[in-house]
């Protein structure tokens, strides 16, 4: 009985914090720091996938297809209308 007391007043204590204005405060904080992560992964997910990603793994995942290769250009090779990769110096 008392292990199913203390999670309980913890659901109750928890719960009521969105009616206060800590809870407005720390629910905010919380989505602005998950929003900010978020937007971190999405760049470094572009980051490799562009960029560090090896030719054959693109190869092999975008090569499928010319939609996939499309997809891929528009991403990674914005505005080069159709002209060839450039290659890193």
């Amino acid at each position: 009985m008392t292990r199913f007391v203390l999670p309980v007043l913890a659901l109750v204590l928890l719960a009521g914090c969105g009616f206060t204005p800590q809870g407005n405060a720390l629910r905010s904080a919380l989505t602005g720091g998950a929003a900010q992560a978020m937007d971190e992964g999405l760049i470094n997910a572009e980051f490799f996938m562009c960029k560090a990603a090896s030719v054959g793994s693109i190869q092999r995942r975008y090569g499928q297809s010319a939609e996939l290769a499309g997809a891929w250009r528009t991403l990674c090779l914005p505005n080069r209308d159709g002209q060839p990769v450039p290659f890193v110096e």
